[in-house]
């Protein structure tokens, strides 16, 4: 029988094998969609061998859309302007992997396949580190293993799947988003100070992989003013009170300094990459230069490193991701608002809606909560006469729960921020990726229906029949319950698939993740238009 972690670390494995199998079988079958995108030039000296023509066939679906960037610049870095728009720390992991599996396969195959088996293995070994850290998260924040448990596995069939198996930098995102937020949930690392320091690596490494991982220092940033308003001062005011010999009074404000200290050390380790990605962007296409591409690189149509002739060059802070995604993709305040694009508000409309009514809501039911901004009612050594009782009838989500405050208004500031700038249908893949906050809200409104072997007494009468000694873990007994004997030993099976969930708003959930699992990967594998 497995535990709740291997249940969800070989349910994450299993998910992307399906994806993969599922991919390659789709696009052998079904005539790729001319789409007229972005495809990376071929080298006319590349080798190629029937190893190659393999791997092509078995994961050339992958290979689709914003993929062929990441490929691109994986194999020949930032040859063009408009690859800027992608952050380097996903193709530098498959280009730096690739070399390892080329030093093994050189014979069998180009540098351009290894490429492609390299993305392909870093998104399994890094969906499968990102469930877990969800799962540890979620343990912590939500409190409960049957709601961390649910969450996680539905993350592992998400409605952007396809881009998390595909080589897209998604899964590497939500992996170092999750453990951001993780790691501002520990306590401090550091006598006096209110954060753990480290926290600034995978805020850091997000930032590194993604425009939207900037967000990620809001985490950051409140965990610090939350632990400094909630901790520290009434550490110091009580200390103040209680105080003999006013001559030590300026040692007080030492713990004060010191998490202020902490939060600049953490902020800077996480700016630092970030800053050093837009200062080589600067200097590879700012300064005058010689590009010394190759010829079949040295396309026209594009703007090539060293031209030095982008308006983003004489801006005040020479940023280039805004520019470029509103000068070749178009990207701008309800720019994406047209009649044609009607097809792509619909695909993704569900995420939106559920995400912004969940969101709203546990705003409206907490909303004395939300104006403390999530603190707790007693401050600085001041409590409220008449504190706030909140309605315990109330079915909201995460109501009473200020934990989740800062999750909420991370996630509703991403839906929004969507709605009004980028390409819609891109919400459901920067959603999913982002924020546990979907996963939570599914898990806490998906009722899973009992089974003949998820009650209680027959679990623990399995358990008596099979010999075990020991009482099995509370913890493990609850998923159990959940999932029934027969699913706990299958390292695929779980309540998502094997179930018929017993009301409508659960099949709803169920229809949604399944439906956009397999569609996603049956029109993504052909270049046709997905999220």
């Amino acid at each position: 029988m497995y535990s709740p972690r291997q249940k969800i670390l070989w349910f994450a494995f299993s998910t992307r094998v399906i994806v993969i199998i599922l991919q390659a079988i789709f696009n052998l079958i079904i005539p790729d969609h001319e789409a007229n995108v972005f495809i990376s030039p071929e080298d006319p000296n590349l080798r190629k061998t029937h190893a190659d023509f393999v791997v092509d066939k078995l994961l050339g679906g992958l290979k689709r859309w914003d993929a062929q960037y990441f490929i691109h610049i994986a194999q020949y870095g930032y040859t063009y302007e408009n690859c800027l728009a992608f952050f380097p720390l996903f193709p530098l992991l498959v280009r730096y992997v690739a070399y390892g599996l080329n030093s093994l396969f050189g014979t069998l195959l180009n540098f351009h396949s290894n490429l492609l088996i390299s993305a392909t293995i870093l998104n399994i070994v890094m969906f499968i580190k990102s469930a877990d850290i969800l799962h540890r998260l979620s343990l912590r924040v939500l409190r409960s293993e049957c709601r961390a448990y649910k969450s996680v596995i539905l993350y592992c069939i998400n409605p952007a799947s396809i881009f998390f198996s595909a080589p897209y930098s998604e899964t590497l995102f939500a992996w170092m988003s999750f453990y951001t937020m993780f790691k501002c949930t520990e306590n401090e690392s550091l006598r006096f100070a209110n954060i753990d320091i480290l926290s600034g690596l995978p805020a850091g490494f997000s930032m590194m992989t993604r425009s939207n991982g900037s967000v990620n220092l809001g985490f950051i940033l409140y965990t610090s003013f939350k632990n400094v308003i909630e901790r520290t001062l009434p550490e110091i005011v009580y200390k103040y009170r209680t105080l003999k010999h006013k001559i030590i009074l300026p040692l007080l404000l030492l713990p004060l300094f010191t998490s202020f200290i902490s939060l600049f050390l953490t902020v800077i380790i996480a700016l630092l990459p970030f800053l050093l990605v837009q200062t080589y962007n600067y200097f590879k296409y700012c300064v005058h230069s010689d590009h010394n591409l190759p010829d079949f690189l040295s396309n026209t149509e594009y703007v090539l490193p060293g031209s030095a002739e982008s308006p983003w060059c004489n801006s005040t802070m020479p940023l280039s991701y805004s520019y470029i995604q509103s000068h070749y993709w178009d990207v701008g305040f309800f720019k994406y608002y047209k009649l044609k694009q009607i097809p792509n508000f619909l695909l993704a409309a569900p995420i939106i809606l559920v995400v912004m009514y969940h969101c709203l809501s546990y705003i409206f039911c907490n909303i004395r909560l939300c104006f403390r901004l999530g603190l707790k009612t007693s401050v600085i050594g001041y409590t409220n006469k008449m504190p706030y009782r909140p309605k315990q009838y109330s079915k909201c989500f995460g109501a009473n729960d200020p934990t989740i405050f800062v999750y909420v208004v991370h996630m509703l500031f991403l839906c929004i921020f969507c709605i009004a700038f980028v390409h819609i249908q891109v919400s459901t893949r920067l959603l999913a990726s982002a924020s546990p906050i979907l996963y939570w809200i599914c898990s806490s409104k998906m009722n899973v229906g009992p089974t003949p072997t998820s009650d209680q007494n027959t679990i623990n009468e399995h358990f008596r029949r099979i010999g075990i000694g020991k009482r099995i873990p509370p913890h493990h007994l609850s998923i159990a319950n959940l999932e029934g004997v027969d699913n706990m030993y299958s390292k695929w099976k779980t309540f998502i698939i094997s179930r018929k969930m017993p009301d409508f708003q659960s099949r709803m959930i169920q229809y949604y993740f399944i439906g956009y699992y397999l569609i996603g990967t049956l029109l993504f594998s052909n270049f046709y238009p997905w999220t």
